[in-house]
């Protein structure tokens, strides 16, 4: 069998977040590559939707397997279940992508409630960590694993009132960073994506509040349009493939230039 350019045959995926915006777009890309996916969400109905979605539209040349889980990423022991359950069956882990996210908590800082700011750390931060740590002690073992771990380019630049969001994000880029420096050495590569505005159905909930919020977002986008998932997930294919072996503590921004743009008017529309 020819090898094809980013073709993943053979590989092992977890994907968390999978029910949904990014890390569904992930899974099918994945599973485009001929990837055996392993989906994970907190909600078994929508996890469930996607997978059955992914069998249904799968091509007679697709190699790879779909399975899914319902689980809570802030939940160390459903994860080791699920990681005991994949290497039963698959013999190993190959990559890991966390897109998991909570609910954002925006607002301003002194009105935040403690219980909000635990929700999103918990799950962006805390389960990002949780879900590279079990998984990622197969691929210690194996000397091998490609982990990708979604942040935001709100670590790069912000809005006002989304200073929970913020934090929690940056310090996923900081888990990637210490990770790829303490992890190179087993032939693990760990880089994080921060996606800029992205139509997802959060971004769409967003947009929704003013026609001058899409605006205001379109005039300082050189590329002249917002993102969509699939963006994101052709940027992960190739983060996890073997083209990309020498790409290790990164944060990569794909934000259409959003992130680079100082300009308020409407020279980018």
């Amino acid at each position: 069998r020819g090898k094809k350019m980013l073709d993943l045959f053979g590989r092992t995926a977890i994907i968390t977040g999978a029910g949904s915006g990014i890390g569904a777009a992930v899974s099918e890309k994945l599973f485009e590559r001929n990837c055996n996916i392993v989906m994970i969400a907190k909600s078994q109905k929508n996890v469930q939707k996607v997978a059955e979605k992914l069998v249904e539209t799968k091509q007679a040349s697709h190699q790879g397997t779909v399975e899914y889980y319902a689980c809570d990423v802030r939940k160390e022991k459903e994860l080791a279940t699920i990681k005991d359950r994949v290497l039963m069956k698959d013999g190993k882990i190959d990559i890991l992508v966390t897109c998991a996210a909570a609910p954002a908590a925006s607002g301003k800082a002194e009105e935040i409630t403690y219980e909000d700011w635990k929700s999103v750390m918990q799950t962006d931060l805390d389960g990002a960590f949780l879900s590279c740590k079990i998984f990622g002690t197969s691929m210690i073992s194996k000397g091998y694993g490609r982990i990708v771990n979604l942040t935001s380019f709100h670590t790069i630049a912000t809005y006002p009132e989304r200073v929970v969001y913020n934090v929690a994000k940056s310090g996923v880029e900081g888990l990637t960073r210490a990770l790829a420096v303490e992890w190179g050495k087993y032939g693990i590569t760990i880089n994080a994506v921060a996606p800029g505005p992205i139509i997802t159905p959060r971004t769409s909930w967003f947009l929704s509040q003013s026609p001058d919020i899409g605006k205001g977002m379109l005039s300082r986008t050189p590329n002249r349009r917002l993102g969509e998932a699939e963006d994101v997930a052709e940027l992960i294919a190739f983060l996890v493939s073997e083209e990309a072996k020498h790409i290790n503590g990164q944060q990569i921004v794909i934000d259409g230039g959003w992130t680079k743009s100082a300009w308020w008017g409407s020279y980018c529309e």
